[in-house]
């Protein structure tokens, strides 16, 4: 038993030496509640509470133990007790291990801070970023701020950050400004004022810090403090009315923190001294007499302006006995650590000084929940909250609410990507990572407007290459330029490089090409009458590249106004507002289509169909958009409508597989001229080796037409039908003949799927009716949607009941209602979406969904055998064809078995849907072909040119 417990008193001293060596104490979550007891000042070394004062720079980046900066920050944290890091380039989770690490090391828990006025996203991948403060002021909704700031705290406090270091409360009142500019809301100081308590309200409702700067006001400068010295030449007066009023505004509104800034105020310090170390300015205007009674905290001493003109010990000093309370980012912690000590001890600085501020730091770190075991990193709360899918949706929605059309002269927004053939892409700025900013939109022109130019000027330019820019334009319908001035520090830049407005002015004075310039950054321009539309994202984030995509292109509202004056003309407040494009159809000239409804309505008294849904459309103009006749021929039925639906049979050819085809191609998952034997390696003998998808498409594989495997008694489900179609012979070698086949088609669905490892069905949805807003289009209607079907058959042979609301074509039943040759069901408004999607070359609202090239392709008759078929669309024969005999040998279309139609005329930009539910209540109606020309035909007389020569008399017999 003695042995026993020796042993075991053996491991646990073993272990408690592992333990005592590691780094991390807490294996769980690092620090414990029991760890921090807020300390008695009075028992505090006066070492301990000079270092609370200090706060140090630390990244969340990996730390090797042998490296000087991991050294030196154990050194500063566990043997010098600073009091606060404030955060700066980080991966979350490096942050979260770097914080919880620094906490574990630290006598009295650290205040953790941040610059998150843009949020995590700004300093971290994975955070919610937001815009700029003048993209959210340009939204004109107070309540964007708070709700920016709620979720930039519930995001630091999972990170375990108590600090944010903001808002900017600066009024940008000068546009030559280098480091404000964007960060600030407005010229306005009420802008300012109700944008920054906002923000204010929504970081503390989080028991998070707010901290306002750059106090008395940074915003009337045209010089970097982090560089040099400013000096704000305004007069007291002027002061208390703009600079001052959103500060003050702050303090009513209990802000916890004010950051000075470095800055030289004669009219508030008449010495000169820095707002920094001024205690005119600290402590008698701000706290006497603006009533702050919260924490001070300097801007980085290490900043130029400051380190310039003094050293860093004294800096500190100065800072002191101005009335900071934290010093941010010293050059030397431990000198200005030591400077303060020699200070007290010689009697320049008083205890009660240091003790105030140290009162006031360790109320704030209670405040935050430190010495009641909270305030840590959650590593929970990280994974659920950070960057969370609901606080990205909100930032890109707030995003979107900024962009500012500021100036549109020839109404060039939203662009007509197809309208506009030749466009150029011209990306102005001196920063080299610009074009990797702007990569998203580049690529959004790229992919909306197919071969778009792209020219990149990145450097100072001469006459010589401003003239050679300009030759390189000039054959264009369309110039987009994109002008990037980051507003950062160390830049000195607030506005567009001269030589680069030299071009602008060339390009409007050599020129007759539209132009449409997007600011990304600065929105302050020396001269606004060198381009036509002017667009302001007031920043150069991800979000705001991808958000301005959408707005020049129409596939967004444009409802920004303008936070400052730019000229005379472009006052605050100024804005355009453009709705988003909800439809590529509008009824702009209407066309007497009476003679045409009349030979649809004879076919319903005659009961070729009890009802059908017609859409014609020239252009953009809606000719017909209407219903006739009813569901059934039943007296009771109801009456169909615009938003009747229709089994649409084999149209699903054309709907459903040739556009996945199209898909997997341009991802090049899947090529026309994949054989089918690499998808079923069975498939072999007697020329299968040599079918194609290309002759899948084109109904020249040799293939069988149809098989009723719903009446063998040994086909059981989709895979039995697939194993009968590999193993029987063709009808002859592919590309010499032709055979309409619906088994082609069921084999090029199950090829899609093995194409791309995804169900055919969800594919569908996801890639082309969803994004296309096709809301009434899908394969087994949901129950409530049964009501608005039109039924097509009493089935006598196989169901035996009236098939409504279920597929009509009885394989496709059987294996669940999903297939490449049918299945689905629609209307001819979503119809028409997708006839135009494919008349636009792939253009849907401003967005290109397939490439122009793939569209052209696919419509391209391929003349194989005696097929008249493009890539799964049809074509008019030469003669009978069921579009009649006035389309153009540009037109593509399909029929469907159940009575469906779409013709569409790419030379006139006709589309004709007719959708009739025809097999009611039987398949052996007839009559709907001679309908269906005849209809075409009356329809195309009337809409084409009466100069066309048409036959003085048609024959439908």
């Amino acid at each position: 038993m003695k042995d026993f417990e020796l042993k075991i008193f053996l491991i646990i001293l073993f272990l408690s030496q592992i333990i005592a060596h590691s780094d991390f104490e807490q294996s769980n979550n690092f620090v414990s509640a029991q760890n921090f007891i807020k300390p008695n000042i009075e028992s505090m070394t006066l070492d301990e509470k000079i270092a609370q004062m200090i706060m140090v720079r630390v990244s969340g980046k990996f730390y090797n133990q042998k490296s000087y900066s991991y050294k030196k920050i154990k050194d500063l944290i566990k043997n010098h007790n600073i009091g606060g890091i404030i955060m700066f380039y980080a991966d979350i989770h490096g942050a979260y291990h770097n914080i919880s690490l620094f906490q574990q090391w630290s006598k009295i828990p650290l205040l953790v801070g941040s610059d998150y006025e843009r949020g995590l996203g700004q300093w971290m991948d994975g955070g919610t970023l937001f815009p700029s403060n003048m993209a959210i002021a340009a939204t004109q909704d107070v309540k964007n701020a708070y709700t920016q700031g709620e979720i930039i705290a519930k995001e630091a406090k999972a990170l375990g950050v108590h600090a944010v270091f903001a808002p900017v409360m600066d009024i940008n009142s000068n546009p030559s400004n280098p480091i404000i500019n964007l960060r600030s809301y407005s010229d306005l100081p009420s802008l300012v004022s109700s944008f920054g308590v906002s923000f204010i309200e929504g970081i503390q409702s989080q028991g998070i810090h707010a901290c306002a700067k750059h106090f008395p006001g940074h915003g009337d400068t045209d010089i970097d403090s982090h560089t040099s010295l400013p000096i704000i030449k305004s007069s007291k007066k002027h002061l208390l009315e703009n600079e001052l009023a959103p500060f003050q505004s702050a303090i009513k509104n209990k802000v916890k923190m004010i950051m000075a800034g470095h800055l030289v105020v004669p009219a508030l310090d008449s010495i000169g001294f820095p707002a920094t170390h001024s205690n005119s300015i600290i402590s008698k205007l701000l706290k006497n007499e603006m009533g702050f009674n919260g924490l001070v905290i300097t801007d980085a001493m290490e900043m130029g302006a400051l380190n310039s003109i003094i050293s860093n010990d004294e800096s500190v000093l100065r800072a002191i006995e101005s009335g900071a309370d934290i010093i941010l980012l010293p050059i030397d912690e431990i000198s200005s650590i030591q400077a303060i000590k020699s200070a007290v001890k010689s009697g320049r600085i008083s205890i009660n000084r240091i003790n105030t501020s140290v009162s006031r730091i360790l109320s704030l770190k209670e405040d935050s929940g430190l010495f009641d075991g909270l305030g840590m990193p959650d590593l929970e709360s990280i994974g659920v909250v950070i960057g969370s899918k609901e606080n990205i949706s909100i930032s890109k929605k707030i995003t979107s609410e900024s962009i500012t059309l500021a100036m549109d002269k020839n109404k060039n927004i939203p662009i007509m990507p197809e309208l506009d053939e030749k466009v150029c892409h011209l990306i102005l700025s001196t920063d080299d990572n610009a074009k990797d900013y702007l990569k998203k939109f580049s690529n959004d022109i790229n992919r909306t407007i197919n071969n778009a130019t792209e020219i990149f000027v990145n450097y100072k330019i001469d006459k010589f290459q401003i003239k050679k820019i300009v030759e390189k334009i000039q054959n264009h319908d369309l110039l987009i330029i994109s002008s990037l001035v980051r507003i950062r520090m160390d830049k000195g830049e607030s506005t567009i490089d001269k030589t680069h407005l030299d071009l602008l002015k060339s390009i409007n004075n050599d020129t007759n090409i539209k132009s449409i310039l997007v600011s990304f950054g600065s929105p302050y321009f020396e001269n606004y009458n060198y381009f036509d539309t002017l667009i302001l994202t007031y920043g150069y984030g991800p979000l705001s590249v991808e958000a301005v995509g959408n707005a020049i292109f129409g596939r967004a509202n444009i409802s920004g106004r303008l936070p400052v004056t730019l000229s005379k003309e472009l006052k605050r407040g100024h804005g355009l507002i453009i709705k988003k494009r909800l439809s590529e159809f509008s009824i702009k000239k209407k066309y007497n289509m009476q003679f045409a409804e009349s030979i649809i309505e004879d076919a319903i008294n005659d009961k070729i169909f009890p009802g059908a849904q017609i859409f014609i459309s020239k252009g953009e103009n809606i000719i017909l958009n209407k219903g006739f006749g009813k569901l059934t021929y039943e007296s009771e039925s109801a009456k169909v409508d615009v938003n009747t639906i229709y089994d649409i049979a084999s149209i699903t050819k054309v709907m459903s597989t040739v556009p996945l085809v199209m898909k997997l191609e341009e991802k090049k998952r899947l090529s026309i001229n994949s054989y089918v034997t690499e998808y079923f390696p069975s498939f072999k003998g007697k020329h299968k080796e040599k079918v194609k998808v290309l002759h899948l498409l084109t109904h020249t594989s040799g293939i069988s037409s149809y098989v009723e495997y719903f009446n063998n008694k040994n086909i059981f489900n989709e895979k039995d039908i697939i194993d009968d179609i590999l193993n029987r012979d063709l009808l002859f070698e592919p590309a010499f003949g032709y055979k309409y086949s619906d088994l082609g088609f069921i084999l090029l669905k199950n090829i899609i799927e093995k194409a791309n490892r995804t169900d055919f069905e969800k594919l569908a949805s996801n890639w082309i009716y969803r994004p296309l807003n096709m809301k009434n289009t899908y394969f087994n209607p949901d129950a409530d949607k049964i009501i608005d079907i039109a039924p097509t058959e009493y089935d006598s042979v196989y169901r035996n009941k009236l098939i409504k609301g279920v597929v009509h074509d009885e394989n496709t039943y059987m294996i669940g209602g999903v297939s490449g040759h049918a299945g689905l069901f629609s209307n001819a408004q979503d119809i028409a979406i997708f006839a135009k999607l494919f008349l636009n070359n792939g253009l849907w609202l401003g967005k290109r969904h397939f490439n122009k090239s793939t569209v052209q392709r696919f419509l391209t008759k391929q003349n194989l055998s005696n097929s008249d078929y493009a890539l799964g669309w049809d074509t008019p024969a030469l003669s009978g064809s069921s579009a009649g005999d006035f389309f153009s040998n540009q037109s593509f279309g399909h029929l469907g078995f159940t009575g469906t139609s779409v013709w569409v005329d790419r030379k006139n930009e006709i589309i004709i849907i007719l959708l009739t539910n025809r097999t009611y209540p039987s398949r052996k109606n007839s009559g709907i072909y001679k309908v269906r020309r005849k209809f075409h035909n009356e329809v195309m007389k009337t809409l084409l040119s009466k100069n066309e020569a048409f036959p003085n008399q048609l024959d439908y017999n």
